[in-house]
């Protein structure tokens, strides 16, 4: 952890210093994540790569505010949830409900499963109508609630990390995840039987 803190600060140094190898490397370092986080925040390719590309315009314009108390990692990731939210509050994005979702080649999350080198091109339609549904589903909550359910479910994220980065307590996180999958449940009641989403309502 230490040597990775190290490397880090190192990078953000250099690239503070006008070392733009510096910041092409945390670039690479961070891009599939964040671009990951982003496309599960917005449902839609083009939007992540956008999002995506904003976040790291952010990333370089405030480099003289990263102080390493956090890895840069959660630092961009923190970028990409303010940009996130601050774009739903100017606009709702544009999602294309038939365009054809990440696959695992792409995406690894679970609840996205088959992809056409499966070699069962019924199963990868089937699964491709599932993933359909669970977007419009996601598409059913609010910023917040998205936000949460996409860093606790998709991103695996503590309760109290996400409650930092939004900064609400983590009481506060709870109850928008249990909003969030109670709204999820409803939309997908009809997978109830074929869909494990691996979500219990906290009581």
């Amino acid at each position: 952890m230490e040597l990775l803190q190290n490397y880090e600060l190192r990078l953000i140094k250099q690239a503070n210093q006008g070392d733009r190898n510096a910041f092409r490397e945390i670039v690479e370092d961070n891009k599939k994540k964040i671009f990951y986080l982003a496309f599960d925040f917005t449902g839609s390719i083009q939007d992540a790569e956008d999002l995506s590309q904003d976040v790291f315009i952010k990333a370089f314009r405030s480099l003289h505010t990263f102080k390493g108390e956090a890895s840069i990692s959660t630092w961009l990731y923190r970028i990409t949830l303010n940009t996130f939210l601050a774009l739903k509050r100017k606009k709702s994005f544009e999602i294309e409900k038939n365009q054809a979702p990440l696959d695992e080649s792409v995406s690894a999350d679970p609840v996205f499963p088959g992809n056409p080198s499966t070699g069962n091109p019924e199963t990868y339609a089937e699964s491709r109508q599932m993933q359909m549904h669970i977007q419009q589903a996601l598409d059913t909550l609010s910023p917040r609630e998205r936000s949460v359910f996409v860093m606790r479910h998709y991103r695996g994220m503590p309760g109290k990390t996400v409650g930092e980065l939004l900064n609400i307590s983590e009481g506060t996180v709870k109850s928008l995840l249990s909003r969030a999958i109670r709204k999820m449940q409803n939309a997908l009641g009809f997978y109830r039987d074929s869909l494990d989403l691996g979500m219990e309502v906290q009581q």
